[in-house]
């Protein structure tokens, strides 16, 4: 009988912009007593990865801290390097993955006197171009899901060690991670596992099993700290293992590397771990997706030929998601080439871009952090505080520039300054994006309400009464439904188009206030998604469009030109100029949608304010109050903008900004006009 090398890993982080009373919490709940458990088990063997993010919060734990030092020394503790803020790392420029793993493996030799030769890989988003910058960094090993491996021909039941693969000459250990311990630790009895060791440890050759997963699962998530510590199952783990050492040793990687040869060389498609790939489908492609693997999941013939999607389209899934990527690729550009070319910069620019690239507010899941607003807010506060620092150095000349900012193939119109970007879209002739660089803010980072793919069993467990709020033990991969309130199938309400400020509604007559929140307007004009012309001039960006509006059925010629000129200060003046293109009389409800990213859902978020020129609605945290003003008196429809969303705490509602809708009702006589200004100000510094 063969003896098991297992090799027992941790990945502990916490995202950039989360409140410091989860940081504290992960540190009461799953951090610390995790440590206190594995200090009592002295032959125990171990790996742990935490984010350079969560080790800012836990230099400051003196005895947490001393207690790794005193692991490494005795040979029981193996630390890993990777991207310091947790970057997906294919999806960030090059120099900026190396940066990243340097600035984490510098930390930890500062503070640890250790040097990592081991990375770990943020989703474990895998793509073969990543080998040489790892190696370039000291890189010697990775740790991958061993869905990697089977989707690539490999058999998931041979993997009992390591592999090598390489690119452009550069070799790179890779481990697989077993699923079937994610899965079993720490949900299953103890006696399954060592179950599951025992029948591995019958085999011929030498075996080396790996389990690296979340360290949050050992006490952050619901029930699992009664499970972990109060009913003991990691005591009982670690303690069955030590029972059984003529079956199963814990080992560190870098033991592994030293002592065992590599199975062979692999090459590995791109790639994350199973769930990922599910995720990052469209929503219907997802149920069909889902449906599939759950008619062959017990056919092994074919479950290796079974895998979803690509992470990248998270960034074609999600035009929020493709706009910080956008954004972040933009600004690392800039300060990339400006230190090409010679010039030193202060790092602190370098910290705040890394920064931006921490994973959490790209995507969504069951995990990632892309419906909570604080997390994209975060994204963007670091990411406009490293174009501050940059426009220190390089002055940003207030301008009106081309660009094809989101890189589809048509060009957006910029404007920065000093001050504030405003980024605009042909597409609607849009603002999508609109950067107070004063408080490192992007007033417009709100996010469409989209159907997703898991709506749909919110909905069949909702008919069928089987919903729950339990908070007691259950893991991400059951198909238990639980909600944190109720009544969210009353909030399940869908756009049908992004989400941005200045679209152009041209609404049925019989429109209500109450129809905007549940989106049953209907839309009698061309224009929200129609192209608009543009011509810069000066400082004035002209926007036009002759489209078709349907009035009573009939369809009818009508142009639309919009003037937006940025502000001296915070803000922009809007001059909308409607002309009746028809030999006739027409009558119109005309709104103009405008978006809101504030801190928090107030009383006046819902409001419907008739026959006034302006509206105002202070933001106490943010410091900031936004004042919308119109040259004609008119109505102003307030509506928050809500999402239902899951994670692994179950179902939730969250606000993510609030619309405002400035209705105006006119008539046009043949080849008239209706002219009419929109000026939006934001006044900055203390607000009560």
């Amino acid at each position: 009988m063969k003896k098991i090398k297992f090799i027992f890993g941790i990945h502990n982080h916490q995202p950039v912009g989360n409140f410091d009373w989860v940081f504290q919490k992960g540190y009461d709940v799953a951090y610390k007593p995790f440590m206190d458990v594995m200090l009592k088990h002295k032959n125990i063997k171990w790996n742990l990865h935490a984010s350079g993010i969560l080790w800012d919060f836990l230099i400051k734990k003196k005895s947490y801290i001393s207690n790794i030092k005193k692991l490494i020394t005795k040979g029981n503790l193996e630390i890993l390097s990777g991207g310091y803020y947790e970057p997906i790392l294919s999806v960030i420029p090059q120099k900026d993955r190396t940066g990243q793993i340097n600035q984490l493996s510098k930390f930890i030799k500062d503070t640890f006197d250790y040097n990592p030769t081991g990375a770990w890989i943020a989703e474990r988003v895998w793509e073969p171009s990543m080998v040489k910058d790892l190696t370039d960094s000291g890189i010697k090993y990775i740790a991958l899901d061993d869905v990697h491996f089977s989707s690539s021909g490999a058999d998931v039941n041979s993997l009992k060690g390591y592999y090598t693969t390489e690119d452009q000459g550069h070799s790179l250990s890779v481990f697989p991670i077993s699923q079937k311990l994610r899965y079993f630790i720490p949900f299953q009895d103890v006696n399954v596992c060592i179950d599951y060791f025992r029948y591995l440890a019958n085999e011929d050759k030498e075996v080396v099993l790996v389990m690296a997963d979340d360290g949050e699962k050992f006490g952050m998530w619901p029930g699992t700290y009664k499970h972990v510590y109060e009913h003991g199952w990691l005591d009982k783990f670690l303690t069955a293992i030590e029972k059984n050492s003529d079956i199963v040793e814990t080992v560190t990687f870098s033991e592994v590397l030293s002592t065992v040869k590599p199975q062979d060389r692999i090459y590995l498609q791109t790639g994350s771990y199973f769930e990922m790939s599910e995720w990052t489908l469209p929503p219907q492609v997802q149920n069909n997706y889902d449906d599939f693997v759950r008619q062959n999941e017990n056919n092994e013939q074919f479950k290796p030929f079974i895998r979803g999607g690509f992470w990248r389209s998270f960034l074609s899934k999600y035009d929020e998601s493709n706009n910080m990527h956008k954004k972040m690729i933009r600004i690392s550009n800039k300060i990339n080439s400006f230190v090409e070319k010679g010039n030193i910069i202060d790092q602190n620019l370098f910290k705040a871009l890394y920064a931006g690239q921490c994973n959490c507010a790209y995507w969504h899941g069951v995990f990632g952090g892309l419906y909570l607003p604080h997390l994209r807010n975060a994204v963007y506060e670091q990411l406009l505080k490293a174009e501050n620092l940059y426009n220190e150095l390089v002055p940003a000349k207030p301008s009106w520039f081309k660009s094809d900012f989101d890189c589809d193939g048509v060009d957006e119109l910029l404007y920065e300054s000093k001050i504030q970007n405003i980024y605009v879209a042909q597409t609607g002739g849009t603002i999508f994006e609109f950067d107070l660089l004063k408080k490192n803010h992007n007033l417009f980072n709100v996010l469409t309400r989209r159907y997703e793919g898991y709506h749909k069993k919110l909905k069949d467990a909702i008919d069928n009464n089987k919903v729950s709020d339990s908070q007691e033990l259950s893991s991400i991969h059951s198909d238990e439904v639980k909600v944190k309130e109720l009544g969210l199938e009353n909030h399940l309400n869908y756009d049908w188009h992004r989400k941005s400020s200045l679209i152009d509604h041209f609404l049925h007559k019989d429109t209500s206030y109450d129809d905007i929140y549940s989106v049953k307007f209907r839309e009698q004009g061309d224009f929200v998604l129609g192209q608009y012309a543009l011509n810069i001039k000066s400082d004035k960006l002209e926007l036009s469009r002759t489209g078709t509006v349907w009035i009573d059925d009939v369809s009818a010629k009508i142009e639309i030109k919009k003037n937006i000129i940025p502000l001296k200060k915070e803000g922009y003046e809007v001059e909308y100029k409607i002309k009746n293109l028809e030999n006739k009389a027409l009558s119109f409800m005309f709104a103009v949608e405008q978006v809101f990213a504030f801190s928090q859902k107030t009383l006046d978020d819902n409001v419907q304010l008739d026959n006034t020129n302006s509206w105002t609605r202070n933001d106490e945290n943010f410091q900031f109050a936004v004042t919308v003003l119109s040259s004609k008196k008119c109505k102003f429809w307030i509506v928050p903008i809500e999402t239902v969303s899951t994670s692994e705490n179950g179902y939730e509602k969250t606000y993510q900004g609030t619309t405002v809708f400035n209705v105006y009702k006119f008539s046009l006589k043949a080849k008239e006009e209706f002219v009419f200004t929109l000026t939006t100000t934001v006044k900055t510094g203390e607000i009560k």
